[in-house]
């Protein structure tokens, strides 16, 4: 007889996502891994995304579906850790999809080398077209961390999502979100994409909007926390490398929310983007070091010349629109 494996808590923040949840749930119901508990806060949608989800939980009994007055993610991430009652967790967004095998994957993987969280990498989608594969890049088929290697991990990958990623309990137990401090001995890092991140959706400029500034503020707060945990740390090569990689960071946090419509929500992370560079270079040299020529003409002209920072990123897209159709070619042929 098959040893029972253990319940995995799967907790979905919802807001406003009907075109997307359906997509997002049925990639969960089909998972090979079948102990499955899948809950879902319906954090104060004002469209049809808390009637899909209580559709759902008729069709499925591993689905429980929660309402609550907006507050935010973090809040609806929270009310989900309190209500699970699986031994394991994974986050999913409600826009997002998952590869079938992933759970089963990752629960092997933490299986065999005893560990407390396991990554994986994944596809990321902008406007319904695969963009690329994202996350930590390394050779070996995983990657087994544990110490002061996982600061250095974080620091090399700036990994800081938690919806590619299997966690024990215990490890997530006692925190609150945004902030995010996992109590682990032992990460596994699988070079494989099982996660599915939309980037933009196809919906209106408003919804891309809005998605675009509550992810982008959200990867900030991380930043900001991993910054403070990494002085405790106290590893001066460690810190040179997260100097680097940070300030990159927030330069691309600043061009993913200078791309989408004007709002004052807009301004305002923009402002909080510009105050964490202000606060964290020690001098202007060491942050066009840290970019590069490139970005440094594109940060340039954010800050002279917006519209000829536009012309600038068409002309990159369409660039590399022709370098693939040429490429593609080159396969057929």
């Amino acid at each position: 007889m098959d040893e029972k494996k253990p319940l995995i808590s799967i907790i979905v923040p919802v807001y406003n996502v009907e075109d997307y949840i359906e997509e997002c749930l049925e990639s969960l119901v089909k998972q090979t891994y079948k102990n499955l508990e899948i809950i879902l806060i319906d954090d104060g949608s004002t469209d049809n995304s808390g009637e899909i989800c209580d559709d759902y939980v008729l069709k499925d009994t591993r689905i429980k579906c929660f309402h609550q007055i907006n507050q935010g993610v973090g809040a609806a991430r929270n009310k989900g850790l309190e209500v699970a009652e699986g031994e394991l967790i994974g986050f999913v967004d409600p826009d997002d999809y998952c590869d079938l095998e992933m759970f089963l994957e990752m629960y092997k993987s933490m299986k065999e080398d005893e560990a407390d969280i396991v990554c994986c990498r994944w596809i990321t989608i902008n406007r319904g077209l695969i963009s690329g594969v994202s996350g930590y890049e390394f050779a070996e088929q995983k990657k087994i961390l544990s110490n002061l290697d996982m600061a250095e991990f974080y620091v090399q990958s700036m990994d800081w999502p938690v919806w590619n990623k299997l966690l024990k309990k215990n490890v997530v137990k006692s925190i609150k979100f945004p902030e995010i401090r996992y109590n682990a001995s032992k990460i596994v890092y699988i070079n494989k994409p099982l996660y599915n991140y939309r980037i933009l959706r196809k919906g209106s400029i408003t919804e891309n909007r809005d998605t675009v500034l509550m992810k982008n503020t959200l990867a900030l707060e991380q930043l900001k926390l991993f910054e403070k945990k990494l002085v405790e740390i106290n590893n001066c090569k460690l810190k040179s490398n997260f100097d680097i990689r940070y300030l990159r960071s927030l330069y691309d946090l600043r061009c993913n929310v200078e791309n989408v419509e004007e709002s004052e929500e807009k301004i305002t992370l923009l402002n909080k983007i510009k105050l964490a560079v202000f606060i964290h270079i020690k001098n202007l040299d060491m942050y066009k070091n840290s970019l590069g020529r490139s970005k440094c003409l594109k940060l340039f002209l954010l800050d002279n010349f917006k519209c000829g920072y536009s012309l600038l990123v068409i002309w990159e897209k369409l660039f590399k629109n022709i370098e693939k159709k040429i490429r593609d070619k080159i396969k057929v042929k």
